[in-house]
């Protein structure tokens, strides 16, 4: 994704869910490849604690359930941070309040990831 499409998408999470604070895609091996708004200060610790967290949720998830991984949530008050795979090589971090649902925006991101235009729909 390069930077241009990394920035149009997160303004298309945005009007999904306007509360979004912050957006980082990061690649399978932890390194951050693109940020926007808030994240956190540490970049590179979040990148590889990030790609850990959802290659053992996957390992959970396969051998308890035998389902796929669909989203990871983090909740450290007065934020949230939920962990999305983008496919076998990347993943995304958005950062939201806590109080904040992240089920709308992480249906969105899924539908999109499965060619589904929920963007238009959603910010009508």
């Amino acid at each position: 994704m390069s930077p241009e499409q990394f920035e149009g998408f997160v303004a298309r999470l945005r009007a999904v869910s306007p509360q979004m604070q912050g957006a980082m895609l990061i690649s399978a091996e932890g390194v951050v490849l693109h940020q926007e708004g808030e994240a956190v200060a540490d970049q590179t610790l979040i990148g590889i604690a990030g790609a850990a967290v959802v290659r053992l949720a996957g390992h959970i998830g396969a051998g308890l359930a035998a389902c796929p991984l669909q989203e990871i949530t983090l909740c450290c008050d007065p934020h949230a941070v939920l962990f999305l795979p983008m496919g076998e090589e990347t993943l995304m971090m958005i950062v939201m309040p806590v109080e904040a649902d992240t089920r709308p925006l992480a249906r969105a991101i899924r539908a999109c990831l499965n060619g589904q235009a929920v963007f238009a729909a959603a910010s009508r």
